[in-house]
């Protein structure tokens, strides 16, 4: 009796290969360019709730003492501006704070009454 090998008949094609390749390295570019892309929307909104919060902050010291100011956060390479302008013919003041950093700007405005000095003048 002769034994007969049969070549060829076990294993993957060069073909089968390429084609699982080219498939993995598809998916896997599709999912980077996700986990890339949600990141990037994360990192936006935790800059944007820091904005937010930097000019509440400044917005309620303006409350306390409204006058105009200027200045920085420092190291998160913010501004903001505050300014406090007397509406004519009222006894309402309109406060805006502006903080602007890494190309956006959040603004908050508020109205209030003017403070009545101890004499009860305002």
């Amino acid at each position: 009796m002769k034994k007969i090998l049969k070549c060829g008949t076990s294993g993957f094609t060069l073909l089968e290969i390429m084609i699982a390749l080219a498939i993995i390295s598809i998916a896997l570019t599709v999912v980077i360019h996700t986990v890339n892309y949600h990141a990037t929307i994360m990192y936006e909104n935790t800059l944007l709730t820091e904005m937010y919060q930097f000019a509440k902050e400044k917005m309620k010291q303006l409350e306390d003492n409204p006058q105009s100011s200027t200045g920085n956060m420092g190291t998160a390479g913010m501004e903001y501006v505050n300014t406090a302008s007397p509406i004519k013919d009222t006894d309402l003041i309109e406060l805006t704070t502006v903080v602007k950093g890494q190309g956006k700007q959040v603004v908050l405005n508020s109205l209030v009454l003017k403070k009545q000095n101890q004499d009860g003048n305002r």
